[in-house]
């Protein structure tokens, strides 16, 4: 796909653009040519994955639930159950068919934990419910219906929630293995070590900050997140062993406890200005940190956040077998939704995250077990395919991807083009289009991609994924924009050249 040749006496030469980066909005698009290692202005419904190939986003296929869908959670291997937006209120619904219907205002944020083989729910100033598998039932705990927390999550054996009306600084834990029984709940001459206990981190914030969300890290870890830090805690199921670990320190807090996901060894969470993650140094092993993951894209995610009119709806969902965080931005009312996606190498060794956006299904929510990933939407829950499965009945998301203004060498010269070479595998049909400096469409063209046919339009490229289409066109710089319609499975634009008069 390189190189200079001559045909007809007239010398050409190949620029090739590969090895796709994702998105860059920390630059103007008139800057970021780069060819090799290329990034993007736009990439939705697609990722970039480790390779630096273009990757359209795997099918759907609907699992169930008719109304919105605003939390998942899988619950035993390969079940789901959720909480739905009806037009009265917030029902939770199970694969199995159990409802509970009605059982918290239609405004509600839930959060969840999966806590002795039970599904748990929160939602701030309601009742707390679990999901044993057969029924939905209120939580007994005369303390946890007096506490009514916002979020919960599960560690060292031990159930925590927080965000709790009144007491906005404190976490409570629950007995280990109990989930109904909390600090109130305990006799007051209690002497075990297992009793329930509770953390109340006042004195260590700001007069106005309290805490966000909460979050497990290493096992043994509890994350206490607040409006502009995170405070680490060694958490045990013997409680006299419960210490502040002095050896995080984290100056960055979380806009929506729903966004804390773990990812491998890290904790990944967004705050106001990004996506960051926790994670302890390679180097010492002791320090605990965080760092910012987004910076590439931080224009875009502050246009993003802008759009929320509740940060607390943003969620968020970590697909371990692909390892992509895809962070969920509902659109002003919420019945849109906008989706960033942070790919990183699933084995390992690549440096730098790659971005891509999506609205598909118009998800909000999601959750991944066992290799499966299901979505949260308007209209139900939906599995996640793999990326090269066909199946009757799926949907498949349409792919769009615009590169920045490409100069082919020179910034001050015309460009004649004689051809493009898109290489491409998998089965769908891409359109292309060239557009200007100005904004003017300037060239288009439509590529089947079939990878159980040969494309000889061209009998020097014999490849079934190459196509050489003649392409002349003349321009300072140009954007290239591609988008798919119609197949399924995979589809994968590995590169392209645009073939140059010299």
């Amino acid at each position: 796909m390189s190189g200079t040749r001559a045909s007809s006496g007239v010398s050409t030469k190949s620029f090739v653009y590969e090895n796709f980066q994702g998105l860059d909005t920390s630059r103007d698009i008139t800057s970021l040519d780069t060819g090799k290692e290329q990034h993007l202005s736009k990439i939705n419904n697609a990722t970039s994955d480790w390779r630096g190939q273009i990757v359209r986003d795997a099918s759907c296929l609907r699992r169930g639930g008719e109304f919105r869908v605003q939390h998942v959670r899988f619950f035993g291997k390969n079940e789901l159950v959720w909480a739905e937006r009806t037009g009265s209120g917030v029902n939770f619904r199970s694969e199995r068919n159990h409802v509970l219907e009605g059982v918290h205002p239609a405004a509600s944020i839930v959060s969840s934990t999966v806590f002795n083989q039970m599904v748990i729910f929160a939602s701030r100033a309601r009742p707390m419910y679990n999901y044993d598998g057969i029924n939905f039932k209120r939580n007994n705990s005369p303390a946890a219906d007096e506490l009514r927390p916002s979020y919960c999550t599960s560690v060292q054996r031990r159930l925590a929630v927080a965000g709790i009306p009144g007491r906005e600084t404190q976490v409570h834990l629950s007995r280990v293995d109990q989930d109904q029984i909390f600090p109130d709940d305990e006799a007051a001459d209690t002497t075990s070590v297992l009793r329930a206990g509770f953390i109340d981190v006042a004195n260590l914030l700001g007069t106005a900050d309290q805490i966000t969300g909460i979050g497990s890290f290493e096992q043994n870890r509890l994350v206490v997140f607040t409006s502009d830090k995170a405070i680490v805690f060694r958490v045990d199921p013997d409680i006299t062993n419960w210490v502040v670990d002095d050896s995080a320190n984290i100056n960055i807090g979380c806009v929506s406890h729903n966004t804390i996901v773990n990812a491998g060894t890290d904790l990944l969470f967004c705050s106001r200005s990004g996506i960051h993650s926790i994670k302890r140094s390679e180097e010492n092993g002791i320090l605990v940190f965080s760092y910012s993951m987004s910076d590439k894209i931080d224009i875009l995610y502050r246009e993003l956040f802008k759009t929320v009119a509740d940060p607390e709806t943003i969620s968020a969902v970590f697909d371990q077998d692909t390892a992509q965080y895809h962070v969920f931005f509902p659109q002003g009312s919420g019945t849109t939704t906008k989706r960033l996606t942070l790919a990183t190498n699933p084995e390992g060794g690549q440096a730098q995250p790659k971005f891509s956006t999506g609205d598909f299904l118009n998800a909000a929510c999601g959750a991944f077990l066992g290799g499966k990933m299901v979505l949260g939407t308007n209209g139900g829950v939906y599995e996640v395919l793999e990326v090269e499965e066909e199946r009757e009945g799926a949907f498949t998301p349409e792919m769009e991807v615009i590169t920045p203004f490409l100069w082919h060498g020179s910034l001050m010269d015309t460009k004649e083009t004689t051809s493009v070479i898109l290489q491409a595998t998998g089965k769908g049909i891409i359109e292309m289009d060239a557009i200007d400096i100005d904004g003017k469409v300037i060239g288009s063209l439509v590529i089947e991609v079939d990878d159980t046919s040969d494309d000889n339009y061209f009998e020097d490229v014999p490849l079934s994924s190459q196509y050489e289409r003649k392409w002349s066109h003349r321009y300072l710089a140009a954007q290239y924009r591609f988008k798919t319609k119609g197949g399924g499975g995979l589809l994968r634009i590995i590169g392209f050249a645009v073939t140059v008069r010299v």
